[in-house]
């Protein structure tokens, strides 16, 4: 049971090269992933494949690859800038347009996105953000969707995602059930969308249906929807076990947004009792994208909860076991 909280954590680093003391810490701990950022690319990019030739160096002999992940969505989320492939933001690609040309315009660009990231050891990317932007004071989404209709995010995500995954990196779908309609960014506090359920049904949730059976991944929003739950989704029984995995049937990992985030308390009491939440909630995979010390304080708490609880031990042993399902397919 060491190591069984750490079996569904991705943590970050610091730098473009691991440290002493990040080392020892992977080799001991052995987490899932790591998720990287531009503070870890150094100017030229190809230089990244050193970086996760030696992360992928501290699984333990016969455990399957590392998760190394990365939000390379083009545009403004590129952690990567040029001369490394981007097309520019989701909503530009293919002036916009999800006719078929356009859809073979849209999956030849990420399918090498896919294959620059392939090269430098990277094989996970959270995106396409399928969110549909019907808000247009939400910002923090803005050109990161692929469209405002529900049609066109569609046809155009759906041409993204298949030219990803054909590089074999894997690809998730964000923010479920749905982002666009907010107004409050995450990043800095609790949003709450406050649609009815049918509208949920015939708008935000159709690109998640229509791409659910394709992906390995699909990432939780911290936002609030009051007509489910009234729980952020990221930490919402409701939204994950039963509309996510009940009614939708999907069968791959949970993958919570980064849990660092403002919507998340970040007192270490507080915090590390949200990714407790999570986990019983139904996540799999949770994210803390920043601070070594956060990962210690996480792998401490949920370890902690373990042993009082057969229930959470079950539960992450669930959430274990489907993220190593996962990793083994990782290239």
């Amino acid at each position: 049971m060491k190591n069984l909280a750490s079996s569904v954590l991705v943590c970050a680093v610091d730098g473009i090269a691991l440290s002493t003391a990040e080392l020892d810490f992977f080799k001991k701990v052995q987490p899932a992933g790591v998720t990287l950022f531009k503070r870890n690319i150094p100017e030229d990019f190809t230089e990244t494949f050193t970086l996760s030739r030696s992360l992928q160096a501290t699984v333990a002999s016969g455990s399957p690859r590392m998760i190394i992940a990365i939000d390379q969505e083009g545009g403004r989320v590129a952690r990567i800038k040029q001369p490394f492939p981007d097309h520019g933001p989701a909503m530009d690609l293919a002036d916009g347009l999800s006719d078929g040309a356009a859809s073979v315009e849209i999956q030849d660009a990420a399918a090498k996105v896919g294959e620059a990231l392939k090269s430098i050891g990277i094989n996970v990317n959270f995106a396409p953000c399928v969110d549909i932007l019907t808000e247009p004071n939400n910002h923090s989404i803005g050109d990161r969707a692929f469209g405002t209709d529900v049609d066109p995010v569609c046809i155009r995500a759906k041409s993204w995602l298949r030219g990803l995954q054909s590089a074999g990196v894997l690809g998730c779908l964000k923010h479920f059930p749905g982002q666009g309609d907010a107004i409050v960014d995450t990043h800095v506090g609790t949003a709450v969308i406050d649609l009815p359920r049918n509208l949920l049904d015939q708008r935000e949730l159709v690109p998640f249906r229509a791409m659910l059976s394709k992906v390995e991944m699909v990432m939780i929003s911290h936002c609030i929807y009051p007509q489910i739950s009234k729980t952020q989704a990221s930490r919402s029984s409701e939204m994950i076990e039963g509309l996510l995995r009940g009614e939708m049937d999907y069968k791959g990992l949970v993958v919570s947004d980064d849990m660092n985030m403002g919507a998340i308390p970040q007192d270490r009491e507080t915090w590390v009792e949200a990714l407790i939440d999570a986990l019983i909630a139904g996540s799999d995979l949770l994210l803390v994208c920043q601070h070594l010390e956060r990962f210690e304080w996480a792998i401490e708490g949920i370890n902690r909860a373990i042993k009082k609880s057969k229930a959470l031990e079950m539960r992450v042993n669930q959430a274990a076991g489907r993220i190593a399902k996962t990793r083994a397919k990782l290239i």
